[in-house]
């Protein structure tokens, strides 16, 4: 999604406070812009910030005009590129791990996950919703697009995320099965994984750790914006992603497929227990570490704009502003967790599993679970869209 002509951070700006019109100093060539004397204090211009926002904040709204197919192919396929990029980690980690040092193994994580992960998703142009906590979030708040728009974007790509995540742990799984000896210590790991997200730390944990990885997640993505050159653009994003996954942060969307191999693997959990136990405090605080502790900070910090047309901005916000994007920011939250990983934890916990009669423990791998959230988010985004806000689906803007 992203480009490189608008990822840069432009010259400074001139003083804040009012107003800019079409044509004004933003339609200037960048090579003006920079010929401009800087003010006499430094302010959020100096920084690039404000460019840096708007940047953002329009690709935000561009994400929120998706249709449905469009919305669950690009998950899918950011999925796809997180579980590859986790699933090799791993592997290396484990073999790192075992043959000789803990420490190595972590170095190797730091030195691959980032390139092989979230670099694909930003340089190919998919998206993942964990990026967009942050992009979307400064949508809402320079009121750009509402939050009903964002909580579209979010979930519609939040179905394909679980579609591709545990498609592709099942087709690893069963390849790995095939592959003898090392096919059998990967599942065992990945198990192993599965059954420690799921049991092996408490809410709060899960929640602090969750913060982190998107706060660091949400430095890359941000990073990756301020600079033209490709090489660049790798390094920065990386450098933070790999940070989150070599210290064992935990990242809702890998998530997704770490808890569906480890079923697939024999992991002694359900579905359910992955969905409630896990994914609820994660999802939580990767929501508040991108858009809250990294968006919301940034945006403050450059003058708590707001859109109030086209080309058109309003420099300095007022206390009521940040009252108002706290506000929508907040109920957004509460609207996305509650349906997406509360309820489908609930209904899978309490209604599907007794009807199916599953219990915990080995053998608990099925595919009517998966299914079934399937069917669920993708119909919970279907009905945001149609009743929450009931325009036209548009194709995403030409570049």
């Amino acid at each position: 999604m992203a480009r490189d002509d608008e990822s840069a951070a432009p010259g400074i700006s001139s003083a804040p406070g009012e107003d800019e019109a079409p044509g004004g100093e933003d339609a200037l060539a960048p090579d003006m812009q920079s010929c401009e004397p800087p003010p006499s204090v430094l302010g959020p211009g100096m920084l690039g910030l404000a460019s840096t926002l708007r940047a953002l904040s329009a690709l935000g709204l561009s994400k929120s005009k998706i249709n449905p197919a469009q919305g669950i192919i690009m998950g899918w396929q950011s999925a796809a590129y997180l579980s590859f990029a986790a699933f090799l980690t791993w592997a290396i980690m484990a073999t790192v791990s075992a043959d000789l040092s803990v420490g190595l193994a972590m170095f190797m994580a730091f030195c691959m996950f980032g390139l092989c992960g979230r670099v694909m998703i930003i340089l190919h142009g998919s998206n993942a919703v964990t990026g967009d906590f942050m992009i979307a979030g400064i949508s809402l708040m320079t009121r750009q697009a509402r939050w009903r728009e964002v909580l579209w974007s979010w979930t519609v790509t939040h179905a394909g995320h679980w579609m591709g995540g545990c498609t592709i742990a099942w087709i690893i799984i069963a390849g790995a099965s095939q592959a003898g000896p090392v096919g059998s210590m990967l599942t065992e790991n990945l198990a192993s994984i599965g059954t420690d997200k799921v049991y092996g730390l408490p809410w709060d944990q899960l929640f602090y750790r969750g913060i982190l990885a998107n706060w660091l997640i949400a430095i890359g993505v941000w990073g990756g914006f301020r600079v033209k050159s490709t090489t660049a653009k790798m390094l920065i994003i990386a450098a933070p992603v790999s940070i989150f996954f070599a210290t064992g942060f935990e990242h809702s969307i890998v998530n997704h497929f770490a808890l569906s191999a480890g079923i697939w693997a024999g992991g002694e959990y359900t579905w359910g227990e992955a969905w409630f136990n896990n994914l609820v405090p994660v999802t939580l605080g990767n929501i508040i570490g991108g858009m809250l502790f990294h968006g919301m900070t940034h945006w403050y910090a450059g003058g708590m704009q707001t859109w109030t047309g086209p080309g058109r901005w309003r420099r300095r916000g007022t206390a009521r502003d940040f009252a108002r994007a706290a506000r929508d920011s907040f109920t957004l939250m509460f609207f996305f967790v509650g349906v997406a990983p509360l309820v489908a934890g609930l209904l899978l916990l309490y209604a599907v599993e007794p009807a199916l009669g599953v219990a915990a423990g080995a053998g608990n791998a099925n595919w009517v679970e998966p299914v079934c959230v399937s069917l669920y988010l993708a119909a919970t985004a279907l009905v945001i869209k149609q009743f929450l806000m009931p325009r036209v689906w548009h194709s995403i803007p030409d570049e």
